[in-house]
């Protein structure tokens, strides 16, 4: 009768297979030998028909003990990792037979693997955001920088403006002084030659003055026009990289989130089976 309670539950295990989307390897055995055993598609132990149990298989665990044994055997063994399951047959206290399922872990694995990536790929790109944020630090403090010599040259120009006006006022004034004494020194004839000559030379060095302040003045123009392009230059990168800070805050979020998702994956995937 257990012969061929046996030889029913070998006739059933290709049925079993069927049953579920599990890949797994499954034998019948009596307390010596393998009864039926059918592979699996991706793992195979190689069990057949009339092979004898090997000493400290699950298969021999279960029917010396006569309690269930579960065991995982990693992919060195037979080339795939996978859970040994062993339930012992009992008629009463004896027991008369086993049946062995290996069930293939190679799913679990990849997945472990996936995860432990997914998560090293995390933390590189949170450290070259880390270290992207701190440029961008860098590069913010520039441009502050920049900003405030460009505000302190523009005080510098306008003070200058200040100057060139002041000088085009003298020498203005100048032009004018040596213009009314050149109309003195005619009045005066040949008494005021040797001051129609001095001023002659007023009026010569009014208006190189005048002539000098203008060139200042055109210089100063083009100084202010290009201090302003630089501090609305600074302004714009400003709020460019406040912009890139914000967006650098929302992937920092993003993979923060990312990183607790691999955890969890990790932790799924350690617990499949």
């Amino acid at each position: 009768m257990k012969k061929e309670y046996l030889e029913v539950l070998g006739n059933l295990i290709g049925i079993f297979q069927n049953l579920v989307t599990a890949d797994f390897n499954i034998a019948v055995s009596d307390t010596e030998k393998i009864v039926a055993a059918s592979p699996g598609k991706t793992i195979n132990l190689n069990l057949h028909t009339g092979e004898i149990l090997k000493e400290g298989s699950v298969a021999m665990e279960a029917i010396n003990s006569g309690n269930p044994v579960i065991r995982q055997v990693p992919r060195e063994v037979y080339g795939v990792p996978y859970m040994g399951r062993a339930i012992p047959l009992l008629d009463g206290n004896e027991v008369f037979g086993c049946i062995i399922v290996a069930e293939s872990l190679d799913a679990k694995e990849k997945l472990i693997d996936m995860a432990q990536n997914l998560s090293t790929t995390i933390e590189q790109i949170t450290a070259a955001m880390e270290e992207n944020a701190a440029g961008l630090e860098k590069v913010a403090g520039l441009s502050h920088q920049m900003e405030q010599v460009s505000e302190v040259n523009l005080q510098s120009v306008m003070e200058t403006d200040k100057i060139v006006d002041t000088v085009y006022n003298i020498a203005r004034q100048s032009k004018l002084l040596g213009f009314n004494a050149s109309i003195e020194a005619a009045h005066a004839g040949k008494a005021g030659r040797g001051f129609t000559v001095v001023a002659s030379e007023i009026s010569q060095l009014a208006e190189n003055s005048t002539n000098s302040t203008k060139k200042i003045t055109d210089i100063l123009e083009k100084l202010k026009t290009e201090n302003g392009k630089v501090n609305k230059t600074s302004q714009e990168l400003s709020l460019i990289l406040n912009q890139i800070a914000a967006a650098t805050e929302e992937v920092s979020a993003a993979t923060q989130a990312l990183t607790h998702m691999s955890s969890e994956l990790l932790d799924m995937a350690e617990n499949l089976i």
